[in-house]
């Protein structure tokens, strides 16, 4: 079911309910009305009876029968029935075989004094009426179908039955239009959604009157489709770098293959090929490593087990790390001020990753440093721990600060150094993933900071 069906259905089925429940409750209503109106009338024409009978002394039984039969219209013609003190009939107006009583109901009515009930479609008045001159008691029963309530209710029903159809189709017309016109810009994001494939997600959603919630999806969508492009972007830049990458030490193993294949060579000559095939695998190796580091980064956070770890520690553990690989390499680390909580040192995070994150760093700053020297600050404040690893080696051009983070960019005044571009990026993802951030400093010729900012405990 489209939702303009649906909101119309369900819109309507609630009018319909609404007025229905109305209906009803307004029939009832005026048929207790009409009903407590026509005892009304029963209970004065029997005190009328009785007073006229009893008190006008000119008026005999016989001439107020023949008033009775000739002044009342068939609509509201009452049977009345007078009883004295010994339950014997002292008037009819019509014959007292067509009433509904008995003695148990004469009783009854005496007992409450007032009474009344139904019998055959007719209701039935019963009353006491004292005669305070002579002191006597008279029960009066009156009795009569209200044809004329009955018909004005038949009526009511009809006009109400009438009306609750035509607003129901009234409603379902209503609501089919409004759902439509509602839902109108929701149907144009449908045409223009159809529209977007992966090849023109520069492609945009108008966002109408950018007020209310279907403009609030249409530039939440348009965000959206501003995320998958960039990540589009990077998949594309990413295999093309990461193919350029591997073709480079590939195509150096080919040839030096095929070089040696070409003619018998001496022991020392097999060796210096070996040699040389060996440091192109160390490359493939350190490149498909980097590679599968940056796909874990991807995953985030649905795998990231984090547990309290001392910073300092991990940085001590990476720097002897460093320095047993390479021999030139100097790391030297220090606070930048007394610590006197372990605490303003401990993070929530995973080590593997952490280590990951200031070995690429550690490597860096001593690989592009003329001294081969890395200096590392840590300080704290009161929410998080702040790592500098700065080294006064190349440099960075201001224009390219923002791109370093991205896969398999490298700067060009480090072109003619050893590298993949892939391990600023990992550093950035797992940073980010610890919920922290990385901020550079760098100045050509002059040296670079990398400031590493974690949330400590």
């Amino acid at each position: 079911m489209k939702i303009r069906t649906k909101i119309a259905f369900q819109f309507t089925l609630i009018v319909a309910t609404i007025l229905l429940i109305f209906s009803i409750s307004l029939y009832y209503l005026l048929e207790g009305y009409t009903k407590k109106e026509f005892i009304n009338y029963l209970k004065n024409r029997a005190l009328t009876t009785a007073r006229l009978l009893i008190k006008e002394k000119d008026i005999d039984s016989r001439l107020l029968k023949k008033i009775d039969r000739n002044t009342l219209n068939s609509l509201y013609a009452a049977e009345v029935l007078v009883f004295n003190d010994l339950n014997e009939i002292k008037y009819s107006n019509y014959e007292a075989d067509t009433f509904f009583y008995n003695k148990k109901l004469l009783e009854k009515v005496r007992s409450q004094k007032f009474l009344e009930t139904s019998y055959n479609n007719k209701e039935v008045v019963g009353l006491v009426y004292q005669n305070e001159e002579e002191g006597d008691n008279f029960l009066i029963l009156a009795q009569s179908e209200d044809v004329y309530g009955k018909q004005k209710l038949d009526n009511i029903k009809d006009v109400l039955l009438i009306g609750l159809l035509s607003a129901i189709f009234v409603t379902i017309g209503f609501s089919l239009f409004f759902s439509s016109q509602s839902l109108k810009p929701i149907s144009r994001i449908n045409q223009e959604v159809s529209k977007i494939s992966a090849y023109n997600l520069t492609k945009k959603l108008s966002t109408g009157n950018n007020k209310d919630e279907i403009a609030q999806l249409a530039r939440n969508f348009n965000e959206m489709l501003g995320r998958i492009e960039k990540s589009f972007e990077l998949q594309r830049s990413f295999v093309s770098n990461a193919s350029h990458e591997l073709r480079t030490p590939l195509a150096a193993i080919k040839s030096e293959i095929q070089v040696a294949l070409e003619n018998e060579r001496t022991s020392d000559e097999y060796k210096n090929i070996l040699k040389s095939l060996y440091n192109d695998n160390q490359r493939l190796i350190q490149l498909t490593n980097g590679l599968l580091q940056l796909a874990k980064s991807e995953k985030g956070y649905v795998t990231l087990k984090l547990v309290p770890i001392r910073i300092d520690e991990v940085l001590f553990e990476v720097q002897d790390e460093i320095t047993h690989q390479h021999s030139d390499y100097q790391i030297h680390i220090d606070f930048e001020e007394i610590l006197e909580d372990d605490n303003w040192v401990t993070i929530e995070g995973n080590k593997p990753l952490l280590k990951t994150v200031f070995s690429n760093l550690f490597d860096n700053a001593c690989k592009y440093a003329i001294d081969k020297l890395a200096t590392v600050k840590i300080r704290f404040n009161k929410s998080n721990c702040i790592i500098t690893i700065s080294d006064h080696g190349i440099g960075i051009p201001s224009e390219e600060i923002d791109k370093v983070f991205e896969p398999f960019y490298r700067t060009k005044n480090a072109s003619s150094f050893k590298g993949h571009g892939i391990g600023l990026s990992i550093c950035k993802r797992i940073i980010d993933m610890h919920k922290g951030r990385i901020v550079i400093k760098s100045e050509v010729n002059v040296g670079s900071s990398f400031i590493v900012i974690l949330p400590h405990i």
